[in-house]
C-alpha cells in the first residue's frame, strides 16, 4: 500500500525574520525554542515558541549551522572552523579548522549523526564540484568523507544510524550511503532527484520533508524517495527545515531573501520568513554534539 498524504495544514508564518539566509533550524526541547541562523550576518537567533519573541546575538559571519551539545551548549561551523560555545554564543572554542580547496568556498549545512559527531560540508558558490564533507568527532578529529560536492546540504539518517541521506543542492539530488559509528561513508546511491533540495527532515514514520529552493514547495518523500504530496509555501526560497514544538508536529520550514530582486520581493514580502506546518506525525529529537 502506497503511504497517504499527511493532510498538512497551510503553512503559517511563524516569525517575520526578514533574514537575508535564514537556516539551520534546531529545536532546544529543553527551552522550548526555535534556534537559527541568518547566515550572512553571523547571527544566532532564539525565538519563542510561539513566535512572539526574538533573542539574537552575533557570533561571527558567516554562521552557517549549529547543533546542540550533550550537556549544554552549541557547536557551530563558521566559515573555515568548527566551534563550542555556551548558548548564549560565550566562551567560545575553535576545536578544528578545514583548508577549503578554493578561497571562495565555506563551510555550510551542518548536523550531529546518532553516533555524537558533526557532520558539515562545504558550499562552492560558482557550483563547481570542489566542496569537501567533514566528520568533526567530540574530540576534534577532522575526517575527510569526500571532495566532490557543489553545495552540501540536507542530512538524515535512518533509525539505527546504518545509513545517512545526504544532499548536493547542485546536482539536484538527494543521496544515501552506508554509515557507521566511525563515519565511514559507503558509496552514494541517488534517492531523489529534481529541484534544487536544499534542507532535509526525517519524521517518526520514516518519510522525508524536503525544501526546494527557488520553487517556494516541500516535498513528502516516501521511505524510498518517492514523491507522496507538495506542500506550497508564499515565498520562493525555502532553505532549512526541522521539527519542533511541544510534541515535534510543527515542521518549521526557513526561507531567503538573498537572490530576490526588489520587483520580487514586492512580491513575496515574507521571503526571509520562519514558516510552521502543522502535521499529524512527529519528527524526532535533534541528535547532540557528544
Amino acid at each position: 500500500m502506497s503511504p497517504t498524504p499527511a493532510s498538512p495544514s497551510e503553512p503559517r508564518l511563524f516569525y517575520d525574520a526578514k533574514a537575508e539566509l535564514a537556516e539551520s533550524p534546531v529545536w532546544d526541547v529543553d527551552a522550548q525554542e526555535l534556534l537559527w541562523t541568518d547566515i550572512t550576518a553571523g547571527a544566532l537567533h532564539r525565538t519563542s515558541a510561539d513566535g512572539l519573541t526574538d533573542r539574537m546575538v552575533v557570533i561571527d559571519p558567516p554562521l552557517p549551522s549549529f547543533q546542540r551539545r550533550r550537556g549544554g551548549g552549541l557547536v557551530a561551523a563558521l566559515d573555515d572552523r568548527i566551534l563550542v560555545m555556551d548558548d548564549d554564543g560565550s566562551r567560545q572554542t575553535t576545536i578544528a579548522t578545514v583548508e577549503h580547496a578554493d578561497e571562495r568556498l565555506r563551510l555550510n549545512e551542518g548536523k550531529c549523526d546518532p553516533f555524537g559527531a558533526f557532520v558539515v560540508g562545504a558550499v562552492d558558490p560558482e557550483g563547481e564540484p570542489l566542496a569537501r564533507l567533514y566528520r568533526v568527532a567530540p574530540d576534534g578529529t577532522v575526517t575527510l568523507l569526500r571532495d566532490d560536492f557543489a553545495t552540501t546540504n540536507g542530512f538524515e539518517w535512518n533509525d539505527d544510524g546504518s545509513e545517512i541521506y545526504l544532499t548536493d543542492t547542485g546536482t539536484e539530488t538527494i543521496y544515501r550511503a552506508s554509515w557507521n559509528a566511525d563515519g565511514e561513508l559507503g558509496e552514494l546511491v541517488p534517492f531523489s532527484s529534481g529541484g534544487a533540495h536544499d534542507g532535509l527532515a526525517r519524521d517518526e514514520r520514516g518519510e522525508f520533508w524536503g525544501a526546494i529552493y527557488g520553487e517556494g514547495v516541500v516535498v513528502h518523500l516516501d521511505r524510498t524517495g518517492d514523491e507522496i504530496e507538495r506542500v506550497g509555501f508564499p515565498v520562493p526560497n525555502l532553505t532549512g527545515i526541522g521539527f519542533g514544538g511541544a510534541d515535534l508536529r510543527t515542521l518549521f520550514v526557513l526561507s531567503a531573501r538573498e537572490n530576490l530582486s526588489p520587483d520580487e520581493l514586492a512580491r513575496y514580502p515574507e521571503s526571509g520568513g520562519l514558516f510552521a506546518l502543522e502535521l499529524d506525525r512527529a519528527g524526532r529529537a535533534p541528535f547532540l554534539f557528544g
